[in-house]
């Protein structure tokens, strides 16, 4: 999995898990974007790779715990994404 300068940036310098807990959930497109390139680059390495390493999984895991309680329809539609793509690969495996 690929984590992004963008990404870092956003999450540590602009502060976003922190945003977040103060109730600030609006995000600009650009900020969007970074959030939906690391869901990509996440589900692109598990497709390609068959699994993701402990690392990846646990950056995954921080960056859901940072999203999972904003309310606003930009980030919920981000989660949403999230949830199809493991539903997609669960399809895929039952298939198998």
């Amino acid at each position: 999995m690929i984590v992004s300068e963008e990404y870092k940036r956003l999450i540590f310098y602009s502060e976003l898990p922190e945003r977040f807990r103060a109730g600030d959930f609006g995000l600009f497109e650009d900020e969007i974007s970074t959030l939906r390139a690391f869901v990509d680059s996440f589900y692109v390495s598990v497709e390609d790779n068959g699994c993701v390493t402990l690392e990846d999984f646990t950056e995954f895991m921080d960056f859901l715990a940072v999203i999972r309680d904003a309310d606003s329809d930009a980030v919920k539609n981000i989660i949403a994404e999230v949830f199809m793509k493991s539903a997609e690969i669960r399809n895929k495996l039952s298939k198998q």
